[in-house]
């Protein structure tokens, strides 16, 4: 089975399938994990979010844990909190809205408020910004979601590692040049729609390759996976 792993989408809809279309990704064999941050930024929230709901419930090696976004939408829809409003919510809600249709809406916030901090197979451990330890509570600390890549990078390799019982961590949430594993963790996120030059990578962890859409040029270019202290 190969796996693929994708953060930090970002509402880049188009690239995205562009970028599964280029891997040759078949969800009836390959795994597909989506490491948060679907929605905001970019200007198809809502096409996004319907895709990867279909793949989530009509496969069962495509798994979904949650990003700070949707944790961000959550909170505005329950008034919580209108953080959501700074990064493009309006928008967001309106392609949103758009895809499902009144009918859905309800159903497909409720998936989102249902998608897990932690995802783990038999070789890693995804989750959207890493975590503190220990490790057990990360499937229930939701501050974890906005955990800055420096201090998660805090942790020593060894550490980590021990906790996770051998499980390098796959994550996003802090852009980066390049994707790079240190040993212990493997960051995704390119700044997609974030940042000048940001890229959209998604990465086969089978054979330590990165596929890269460069929005700039409208290319995708194949990599690998850097390795780097820290």
């Amino acid at each position: 089975m190969r796996k693929f792993a994708i953060s930090d989408i970002h509402g880049s809809y188009y690239e995205m399938m562009r970028l599964l279309e280029a891997v040759k990704f078949n969800p009836n064999i390959d795994q597909l994990v989506i490491v948060g941050d679907m929605i905001n930024r970019g200007p198809y929230s809502g096409e996004v979010l319907k895709e990867i709901k279909r793949l989530n419930e009509a496969y069962e090696h495509v798994h979904v844990t949650i990003g700070n976004h949707e944790e961000m939408m959550l909170w505005y829809i329950e008034g919580k909190n209108p953080m959501w409003s700074q990064f493009g919510g309006q928008r967001s809600s309106s392609t949103i809205i758009e895809a499902f249709g009144k009918q859905g809406i309800d159903e497909a916030i409720q998936w989102v408020k249902d998608l897990p901090l932690i995802f783990e197979d038999n070789e890693y451990v995804y989750a959207h910004a890493g975590f503190q330890l220990p490790y057990k509570t990360a499937f229930i600390n939701r501050s974890n979601l906005w955990l800055p890549r420096k201090e998660f990078y805090q942790t020593p390799i060894n550490r980590l590692l021990q906790e996770t019982n051998g499980k390098p961590v796959v994550h996003g949430h802090t852009p980066a040049p390049n994707v790079a594993f240190d040993g212990a963790r493997i960051g995704i996120d390119l700044g997609a729609q974030v940042v000048s030059k940001g890229r959209l990578a998604c990465v086969e962890l089978t054979t330590s390759s990165v596929w890269e859409y460069d929005f700039t040029l409208k290319t995708i270019k194949k990599k690998q996976v850097k390795r780097r202290d820290y």
